[in-house]
């Protein structure tokens, strides 16, 4: 075995005893990086921070969430993230720092997949009382500054967050835990399931598979795209998946469908709730089944599932089920016309490929009905039977005048809505009621071609 080299006696070593040192320390230094690649790669797998080459692969890596192991626990988790720091409001990732309840919320997605709400008092509405605590329990504090939520470890121990950020505290050794303690829940079978996405995996109805698609989406109010939005547009665009063109806001929704009590909702309806951050009617979601749903939540910041548990039935207003609006694709115009929404206005344009304009569009879908009409709106209107707007049938065309008399037409699909060619959208569903362009004031004439 080599000696270990005294600095106070380097001076006193003899060149070639210097030269030897100097040799046997690059040697070591060259074999280290040979015996980290040999770990690294002998073994045919890549370590854990190295992403994927293949671009197929990379896509399926999860940005925001990790994907749960079956062999994770709460108390293996929490040894990562002890020191991390305390913020308030929506803290609840490792980057951002955390909150208690936020740290609660991610150390249930990454222990097994269960979402939970960022927010303690949600948390707290969860589960049922227990006095004899096992890994996992959650427990509830009297802060200083409101509710405080926290995971139970082992031996007394759990984690929280304090001023010192992500800590353990013991509930017998800490006395100011120990004073504020409130209770411990455990979460139900059920609700373990239910607070899983993976529980839906199977359910057949579109409309939620397509809201389950957008979980952890970003939260913005009055956001209509697929990278930020609100509730109504998670509403509005999980039901245009099945042909079902709504409303874009949560009242004008409710005033449509079937009204459903909450014991007899199914999965897909839709449910409303007044009074949650303005007067009336001003939050919706995707009911789940079992007093569960998914929503786009401004509180949140995300799209998430939640329960229907008190904080909510305080707000609870009703539930609308839309599944009979669905539209008519036995008439072929319509059936020719629903896989053109979002095809780009094009002046002059007159194919999926170019893009349409208004009159383009009517003239594509009814010669792909077998059809023939005219190029220009003007003679479009003067073909046909004419129809009142009590006898309008889906299928028939509606033609709207403009301030400057030009006619534009519209496809009628029934319920409400129709298909037309907006400049700022390209083809797109238009709600006939609650525009403020396409609606019965600019109603021209409705026609009717076979």
């Amino acid at each position: 075995m080599r000696k270990a080299v005294d600095r106070k006696t380097v001076n006193k070593i003899n060149p070639k005893e210097m030269s030897a040192v100097k040799r046997s320390v690059i040697m070591d230094l060259l074999i280290i990086p040979v015996l980290i690649f040999s770990l690294l790669f002998s073994t045919g797998s890549k370590p854990e921070f190295m992403l994927s080459e293949d671009p197929e692969t990379e896509s399926e890596i999860t940005a925001f969430w990790p994907i749960p192991s079956e062999h994770t626990t709460f108390s293996a988790i929490a040894d990562k993230l002890i020191g991390t720091p305390a913020v308030s409001g929506r803290g609840r990732t490792p980057s951002e720092g955390f909150s208690s309840g936020g740290l609660v919320q991610y150390l249930y997605k990454e222990h097994s997949g269960i979402l939970l709400s960022r927010k303690p008092s949600l948390q707290r509405e969860l589960g049922k009382p227990v006095s004899e605590f096992q890994e996992g329990d959650l427990l509830f504090f009297n802060g200083d500054r409101g509710l405080i939520s926290g995971v139970y470890l082992h031996d007394q121990e759990f984690i929280t967050v304090t001023n010192e950020g992500v800590s353990l505290r013991n509930l017998r050794k800490d006395k100011y835990w120990r004073e504020r303690f409130l209770e411990g829940r455990r979460l139900t079978d059920q609700e373990s399931e239910r607070l899983n996405p993976s529980f839906y995996s199977d359910i057949d109805h579109q409309a939620v598979r397509e809201a389950l698609s957008l979980l952890h989406r970003p939260y913005r109010l009055t956001g209509s795209k697929l990278s930020a939005f609100d509730c109504s547009f998670l509403v509005q665009h999980a039901f245009a998946e099945m042909n079902i063109y709504l409303p874009r806001m949560t009242y004008q929704q409710y005033e449509r469908g079937e009204p459903v009590s909450l014991e007899e909702a199914e999965a897909g309806d839709v449910i409303y709730f007044s009074g949650t951050w303005q007067k009336g009617i001003s939050h919706t979601g995707i009911y789940l089944g079992d007093r569960f749903f998914i929503h786009a939540s401004g509180e949140e910041g995300e799209t998430i599932i939640s329960y229907l548990g008190r904080s909510w039935m305080d707000h609870f207003t009703g539930i609308r089920r839309f599944d009979s609006l669905a539209a008519d694709t036995d008439i072929p115009q319509v059936r020719e016309a629903l896989p053109l929404i979002g095809t780009d206005y094009k002046k002059g344009g007159r194919s999926p490929k170019k893009g349409f304009s208004r009159s383009g569009f009517i003239h594509y879908v009814f010669k792909k009905s077998g059809i023939s009409l005219p190029r220009s709106a003007k003679n479009q209107a003067e073909k046909g039977i004419s129809v009142s707007l009590e006898s309008a049938k889906t299928g028939d065309v509606l033609f709207f005048r403009t301030d400057s008399g030009t006619l534009i037409p519209a496809l009628y699909i029934g319920n409400e809505a129709a298909i037309a060619v907006r400049m700022d959208e390209g083809v797109s569903a238009v709600d006939l009621q609650y525009s403020s362009f396409w609606n019965k004031n600019r109603l021209a004439d409705i026609r009717r071609y076979n």
